[in-house]
């Protein structure tokens, strides 16, 4: 088979399952997105079991790439399937199942896309259709908060991506191509005008990775929108911006101008990662939480990708280890969005009481995505932390250490606070009277019901998948980078 074809078959997938949901039957919209995504899964397997690299038609794959297509279809699957159990519990959708499932295979689409085709263009393309599939999924739930958050987003991001389409024309002016492959062996003809295209695409793109100070939309679209729907944006949307951001950062490797934008985008990244640190431990709504968490990830990745050397392999691992568990964790706190109908801590007290699996998954998942081990965080980070040393650059290597014990203490205690707390009697009257969810109070989980096994199987199979890659799959990651071209 020709290697364009697995290209065809990977985006057609999603594109076909998206079709296939609009149509006027019941049930129709499940199968056909369950099948997608399986394809997608499968396809981009074979991507990285036959380590295709190199230039076929439209489309660019080297070893990165094959990374970040397994972990966006994994995601895929693993979302579309939560969302089986998860949406049906909405009571008022602001949008009819079939147009969700529609949309969430859509999204797939463009992040794909985004990560597999040669032409920085299309890239800028793909990761603005990424807000356009994705903006009415924020406002499913049919709230006021979720549809101003809905709204936020698309501004915001779209704001960025204008800059970021700046820096498409500056590096075309530049260098008169936008085929990556092409730019990738091509020597620089004027580095001013690359650099400016550098720090627009900083800016541009690191609005959609939740990057500081441009970060304003995200904790709020995270914590609105649908669990399932987060799980997608903070474990795979977020890195995908990184992606479309790095792409055009390297093409200045080598070079003494990459030199001076390395100190630009460290810094960029270490006030990310220390402001969510700070952020996510005086927390009251624990999607939010979740959010800020993936804002300090993406920060210590940005960091990881700018030092380089095996701070690059480190970027990986954590990019691949984090979307693993923080799916897990949007998941698992779906499961207690349900039960107790509110996504604030004071609501959701005692969790422990009433879904046992759920809040063991919970807690193991925040553990993961700040850094214990032996959890594929951990190790990411400890890569890269490695790497400021080697650099002796001690004062950043102060600064993640510092960074890495804030987001472990403030995420993690607030976790347990509200896993194992009591909740008191005004809290609990105060809880069954407002609700903060449009979810209907009769699927409501009480103590005595059993918890759903699809809606703890999936984010326990997302939490050993972090697990196992931080065990066994180094070999596989470090294969990535030194086969990065």
């Amino acid at each position: 088979m020709e290697p364009e074809i697995i290209f065809f078959i990977l985006l057609g997938a999603p594109v076909t399952g998206s079709l296939i949901s609009l149509l006027p039957k019941q049930g129709v919209e499940i199968i056909a997105s369950l099948s997608a995504a399986v394809v997608t899964v499968v396809t981009s397997l074979v991507l990285l079991v036959l380590g295709i690299s190199g230039t076929f038609g439209y489309f660019y794959a080297d070893s990165l790439t094959r990374i970040m297509a397994i972990t966006v279809s994994s995601i895929f699957l693993t979302s579309t399937s939560y969302s089986v159990f998860y949406i049906r519990k909405i009571k008022e959708p602001f949008i009819r199942f079939r147009w969700y499932y529609c949309l969430v295979n859509l999204f797939a689409f463009t992040m794909l896309l985004a990560i597999t085709v040669n032409d920085l263009g299309f890239v800028w393309l793909a990761v603005e259709a990424t807000t356009i599939t994705s903006a009415l999924l924020v406002a499913l739930e049919r709230k006021k908060t979720s549809v101003e958050a809905a709204w936020r987003y698309t501004l915001i991001v779209s704001a960025g991506l204008v800059i970021s389409l700046l820096s498409v024309i500056f590096v075309s002016t530049s260098q008169g191509t936008l085929e990556f492959s092409t730019l990738l062996h091509q020597p620089i003809n004027n580095f001013m005008i690359m650099s400016m295209a550098v720090g627009f695409a900083l800016v541009g793109y690191g609005t959609k990775a939740g990057i500081v100070p441009m970060h304003t939309w995200l904790p709020d679209a995270h914590s609105e929108a649908p669990s399932p729907v987060s799980a997608l944006f903070s474990a795979v949307l977020l890195p995908t911006s990184l992606y479309a951001f790095m792409r055009t950062f390297v093409l200045l490797q080598g070079s003494q101008t990459f030199a001076d934008l390395q100190n630009l985008v460290i810094g960029f990244g270490v006030l990310t990662a220390l402001i969510a640190a700070i952020i996510m431990g005086y927390q009251r709504n624990y999607k939010r939480m979740l959010a800020y968490s993936s804002m300090e990830n993406m920060g210590i990745i940005l960091v990881g990708f700018a030092l380089g050397g095996i701070g690059t392999l480190g970027a990986i691992v954590q990019i691949v280890s984090h979307a693993f568990a923080k799916s897990a964790a949007f998941y698992s706190s779906g499961n207690i969005a349900v039960a107790y109908d509110s996504t604030k801590m004071q609501d959701a007290q005692g969790v422990i009481n009433k879904l046992k699996t759920t809040s063991y998954l919970f807690t193991l998942s925040c553990f993961s995505v700040t850094g214990a081990p032996p959890f594929g965080v951990f190790l990411g980070e400890f890569m890269i932390l490695t790497q400021a040393i080697i650099a002796q650059n001690f004062i950043l290597a102060a600064i993640l250490a510092i960074v890495y014990m804030y987001a472990f203490i403030g995420l993690n205690r607030q976790t347990i606070s509200m896993i194992f707390g009591q909740q008191s009697k005004e809290d609990e009257t105060n809880a069954s009277a407002n609700s903060s969810l449009s979810i209907s109070k009769d699927v409501r989980l009480t103590p005595t019901n059993k918890e759903n096994f699809i809606s703890v199987l999936i984010p326990f199979v997302n939490l050993t998948i972090s697990l196992i890659i931080g065990i066994y799959m180094l070999p596989v990651f470090l294969d990535a980078v030194t086969g990065m071209k």
